[in-house]
């Protein structure tokens, strides 16, 4: 739980970016966020090529890293951020924003209150209390700015998403998914 709750303080940082998206201008979030992208690849790309380097990292970050994370594997905050990129780059303004909302908030609630509370295990890994969490403050994140329609729609897409076992790691895909959902709903 301690581990947990370390990597979604982490998470918590994260909110800087749809916050400070609210009050800038898209072209300005594609950069700035493409930046941290551009460094977060770089980092990825050192790791995987440069021993020395690797072993610095892994002295620094291990304590907030998942076991897969810890042998080679592209770490959560590098799918993160092109997480976060991805939706800036591509939906509405409104849209990218309730999307990084989900998943830095719905899967922080997942994980929190499945950690702690979920005795009713999906897939073996995850728990209904966890995933009805997540829907849950993925909808008043929705409700905020849509009808309900798009709101449940996108807080089930997003659940789904963080619920269900991918490849994938769902800070790349909740926000794209749970996005794409809600922009085809409206019309856009």
């Amino acid at each position: 739980m301690a581990l947990e709750f370390r990597r979604k303080s982490v998470h918590l940082v994260g909110l800087i970016v749809p916050i400070s998206y609210i009050f800038i201008e898209r072209r300005q979030a594609v950069i700035a966020v493409g930046i941290l992208v551009s460094i977060a690849l770089l980092i990825e790309l050192l790791k995987a090529h440069w021993p020395s380097f690797q072993v610095l990292f892994y002295q620094v970050f291990t304590p907030l890293l998942r076991s897969h994370e810890r042998n080679g594997a592209v770490t959560g905050a590098t799918y993160y951020l092109i997480g976060v990129f991805l939706p800036i780059l591509v939906f509405p303004k409104i849209l990218a924003i309730v999307s990084i909302f989900f998943m830095i908030l719905g899967d922080m609630a997942a994980a929190l209150i499945g950690k702690k509370w979920g005795r009713t295990k999906l897939f073996s890994r995850k728990s209904l209390e966890g995933s009805l969490a997540c829907f849950l403050v993925c909808i008043l994140i929705a409700l905020v700015k849509f009808n309900p329609a798009v709101a449940i729609i996108g807080a089930l897409v997003a659940t789904m998403v963080e619920v269900l076992p991918s490849k994938l790691d769902d800070n790349l895909t909740m926000p794209v998914l749970s996005g794409l959902a809600m922009y085809l709903v409206l019309g856009i």
